[in-house]
C-alpha cells in the first residue's frame, strides 16, 4: 500500500495553468461546433501540462473515488453519485463515459473555473480498466470500487487473469486505509484481497434459494484464481457469479457485509429490494432492469455505506435511478419502443438477451457490430454468446438484421445458432438497417438493439436525425 495522501497544493504553475486555458478554449470550441463526448481537450493539455490532471485533481475538498471494473461501471458511477447528491454532496461526475485519462481531464478542466479550482466536494470517477494503475497513482483516490472481472476487449486485455492483474496492480498504489469495493460473488474480484493488502468491502447476492432465477453459466465458469482448479458452485446468478468454492485449495466466497437479501417484481414496475447494509436494511423498487443492475446497485450501497452516508439517503439515490445513455436506453419513435443495450463481451450480452427475452412480447432485433478501437477489434466472443436462445423463441421474432462493419461475422454466428438465414438479414449499413427495422415489423411491436460501442454512437445520433428525442451525451453535472 501507498503512504497516505498528501494534499495537493492550491494554485498551478505556469505550465499547468496554459495546460488548463488550451483545454478550456478547445472545450468552448467543442461545444460550438455542436459535437460532443470527445477527448480533445484533456488530449492538448495534458501534452502540454503532463501533471494538470494529478493538479486538478488535488483541488476536490474529499478526493475521489474511482470506479473500475469489466460490466457496470457507468451505471455504478451514475447511481453512487445519485446517493452522494442525496446526502448534499457537490459531486464532480465524468458522466460521459469518458475513462481514460485525457477523457477524465477533459471533465476536470470543463468543469474547473479558468484559475483551476474546482467547488466541488466529492469527484465519482469512471475509469477504464487499462487505466487503472496509472490514474490510482495520478489521482490518489479516497476509495475505489470494483464491478466484476470479465473476459473482454481481447485484443487489450486478454483473458480474466490478466484483467486481474491489471486491477491487482492499480490497488497497490492505493493510499493505505482506501476501502475498496468487491464483489464476493464474484471469485476473481474477490480474490484481490487475498493477493493485495486492502480494507475490502463485499457486497454480492443472499437469496433464498430456488426463489432466484439462477443464470445460465454457459461457458463463462472461471478456475479457481488461486490454484487453477475447477470451481464448485452451490448457485450461479450471472454467467461466473454465484456461491462457490474450491474443493482442492479451500478457496471460497466471503461474507459479503451489503447483502441482496429479496427481489421480486414490484406490482407498479421495477424490481422490489431488500438490502441488508451494516446494522440495519433498506426496502425499495428500484427502477433498473437485469441481473447485473441489481449488483450495480450493491457496488453503489457498498460505497456509500462505506463512507458512512445513511440509509435514507442510499436508498433515495438508487430509487433514482435512470438508464445510462446506451444502457438500457429507451427511446420512442414513430409509435414504436427502441430499447438500445451496449454489449461488448459475451457475460453482457447475454445478460442483455435474458432480459429482453423475458419481455413476452413479439419483437424485432438489430445486431449492429463494428470493430474499431472503441469497441475492441477482436470480436470472438460473439461465439460464446447465447444466440441459440433467438432461435427457441423464433415464433416471438419479428425483423432481425445484423449489421456493422461485421455484419457478416455476426449473419454467421445467428446461422449456427439455429436461426435459418430467410429469419433474418445481414445489411452492414447501419444507416439501411435501421430503416429497415424500423419499416419493417408490426404496430407497436419492439425493437431491441444490440450494438458495440461506435455503432450505438452512430445508431443514436441516426435515431436523432429521424425524429427520436435522443438525449445528448451526459455533460458535467453540476452539485
Amino acid at each position: 500500500m501507498a503512504k497516505p495522501y498528501t494534499r495537493m497544493k492550491k494554485s498551478l504553475e505556469l505550465r499547468e495553468r496554459g495546460g488548463l486555458w488550451l483545454g478550456k478554449i478547445l472545450a468552448a470550441a467543442v461545444r460550438a461546433s455542436g459535437q460532443g463526448g470527445t477527448t480533445l481537450p484533456g488530449r492538448a493539455a495534458l501534452s502540454l501540462a503532463p501533471h494538470l490532471l494529478s493538479s486538478l485533481a488535488g483541488q476536490l475538498r474529499r478526493g475521489c473515488l474511482l470506479v473500475t471494473g469489466t460490466n457496470g461501471k457507468t451505471t455504478t458511477a451514475c447511481l453512487l453519485a445519485n446517493i452522494f447528491r442525496q446526502a448534499s454532496f457537490r459531486v464532480l461526475h465524468n458522466s460521459s463515459g469518458s475513462n481514460l485519462a485525457w477523457g477524465i481531464a477533459s471533465s476536470l478542466i470543463d468543469a474547473g473555473s479558468w484559475s483551476g479550482t474546482l467547488p466541488y466536494d466529492l469527484g465519482i470517477l469512471e475509469v477504464d480498466e487499462g487505466a487503472f494503475p496509472r490514474l490510482i497513482k495520478v489521482l490518489q483516490p479516497k476509495g475505489a470500487v470494483l464491478t466484476n472481472i470479465f473476459s473482454d476487449q481481447l485484443d487489450r486485455y486478454g483473458a480474466v487473469a490478466r484483467i486481474r492483474a491489471i486491477i491487482g496492480q492499480g490497488l497497490e498504489s492505493l493510499p493505505e486505509g482506501c476501502p475498496v469495493i468487491l464483489n464476493a460473488d464474484d471469485p476473481s474480484a474477490a480474490y484481490l484481497a487475498q493477493q493485495h493488502r486492502l480494507r475490502p468491502v463485499y457486497f454480492g447476492f443472499s437469496l433464498k434459494l430456488p426463489s432466484m432465477h439462477l443464470g445460465d453459466p454457459g461457458g463463462e465458469l472461471p478456475p479457481c484464481p488461486r490454484c487453477g482448479q475447477r470451481l464448485s458452485y452451490r448457485a450461479v446468478y450471472l454467467a461466473h457469479l454465484g456461491l462457490y468454492r474450491c474443493l482442492f485449495c479451500k478457496l471460497c466466497r466471503p461474507e459479503p457485509q451489503i447483502r441482496l437479501t429479496r427481489c421480486e417484481p414490484s406490482p407498479a414496475g421495477g424490481t422490489a429490494l431488500t438490502i441488508a447494509l451494516p446494522g440495519q436494511q433498506i426496502q425499495i423498487v428500484f427502477p433498473l432492469p437485469g441481473i447485473y443492475n441489481l449488483y450495480n446497485a450493491l457496488a453503489a450501497a457498498a460505497c456509500a455505506s462505506s463512507w458512512g452516508l445513511p440509509a435514507e439517503h442510499i436508498a433515495a439515490g438508487l430509487e433514482e435511478a435512470v438508464p445510462s445513455w446506451g444502457r438500457m436506453e429507451r427511446l420512442e419513435i414513430g409509435g414504436r419502443t427502441v430499447m438500445i443495450s451496449l454489449v461488448k463481451n459475451a457475460a453482457g450480452a447475454n445478460e442483455v438477451l435474458r432480459t429482453f427475452l423475458e419481455q413476452p412480447a413479439r419483437f424485432s432485433l438489430l445486431i449492429a457490430i463494428n470493430d474499431r478501437y472503441g469497441d475492441g477489434t477482436d470480436i470472438s466472443w460473439l461465439w460464446d454468446v447465447d444466440f441459440e436462445r433467438l432461435a427457441a423463441v423464433r415464433q416471438h421474432l419479428g425483423a432481425v438484421i445484423a449489421s456493422g462493419i461485421r455484419a457478416a461475422d455476426v449473419g454467421v454466428r445467428l446461422k449456427y445458432a439455429g436461426l435459418e438465414p430467410a429469419l433474418f438479414t445481414v445489411e452492414p449499413s447501419l444507416k439501411r438497417a435501421l430503416q429497415q427495422i424500423l419499416r419493417q415489423g408490426q404496430g407497436e411491436e419492439p425493437v431491441y438493439i444490440l450494438p458495440s460501442y461506435t455503432a450505438m454512437l452512430s445508431l443514436r445520433r441516426m435515431l436523432g436525425s429521424m425524429g427520436a428525442a435522443v438525449p445528448e451525451l451526459p455533460k458535467r453535472k453540476r452539485g
